[in-house]
């Protein structure tokens, strides 16, 4: 497929989000029943969303297949709060041996030969040859056969930004569509500084997902300099932190967006409120790119 139009995320449930902490927490309570999460996938695509973004947990997990239809996935990875928690208790490679203990016999063989691929960078302690591992161990986490597309979480996309990583993002976007079969993405919270890096670079992923919002809520380095180079992105842009953490109407937040050259929304489920249905008629008056 293309790159998506609107996409439901559930970065919330990960404890990533904008909004306040008991809206986070009631929502985290609420969505931790893998029914309650499926019958929010089904409505969302019913409202109209092109799939869901989500990170591996047992709850997405889940949820994907109790949903009792085919739900288009985009993985969020990695789960960094997830891996950030266990790297705390057993440090890197005690995170990293969490992960194959729970792995089955295919995720090890892909493990393997990503492994092999990646050998020369990974004991030279190179980034973007010790990422694609960390990928393969938390891929398999969301159960999915098939993947429409993998989005580099801002948390590491934007480590590999600040020490100007090109080779991350050229290697990255060719890994993932090659390994997956599947759109290449990064998501990040400098949207500014990362177009104008990917256009100086002449790397295009097939999306990049950053906060675009009426009232300029992180649009990095500013809100001029993010509209700036949306306009001349040789690839789609997608709108995220539309509501600014609940302080902006998700209707107004998207025509903005869409008004300003974004290619679609990442609407977050605590953007409407644990209500997926709410997504319906966000393109209303829209022009679809």
């Amino acid at each position: 497929m293309s790159a998506p139009r609107l996409l439901f995320s559930t970065e919330t449930m990960l404890g990533v989000t904008r909004h306040p902490r008991q809206t986070t927490a009631d929502l985290q309570t609420r969505m931790d029943d893998p029914a309650v999460l499926a019958q929010q996938f089904a409505r969302a695509m019913d409202a109209g969303a092109d799939g869901v973004l989500a990170s591996p947990t047992p709850t997405v997990r889940t949820a994907l297949t109790a949903a009792g239809r085919p739900i288009p996935t985009w993985a969020l990875l990695p789960n960094v709060p997830a891996f950030v928690r266990d790297s705390s208790e057993g440090g890197f490679v005690g995170a990293a041996v969490k992960r194959v203990k729970g792995a089955g016999p295919g995720t090890i063989v892909r493990l393997g030969l990503t492994g092999m691929q990646h050998a020369l960078g990974v004991v030279a302690g190179d980034f973007a040859s010790m990422v694609p591992l960390l990928l393969e161990l938390e891929a398999a986490g969301l159960g999915t056969s098939r993947l429409e597309g993998v989005v580099i979480a801002a948390a590491i996309t934007d480590v590999a930004l600040a020490g100007r990583h090109r080779r991350f993002f050229f290697h990255l976007a060719h890994f993932l569509r090659a390994r997956y079969g599947a759109k290449a993405g990064f998501e990040t919270h400098n949207l500014g500084h990362l177009l104008g890096y990917l256009r100086e670079w002449n790397i295009a992923p097939d999306l990049v997902i950053g906060p675009v919002t009426p009232t300029g809520f992180m649009m990095k380095p500013t809100p001029s300099r993010v509209l700036e180079e949306i306009a001349i992105a040789e690839f789609p842009v997608l709108a995220k932190e539309l509501t600014a953490g609940g302080t902006q109407p998700l209707a107004d937040s998207a025509k903005y967006a869409l008004s300003k050259g974004a290619a679609g929304l990442v609407v977050d489920i605590a953007d409407v409120g644990g209500d997926a249905s709410k997504l319906s008629g966000l393109f209303a008056g829209a022009a679809r790119a």
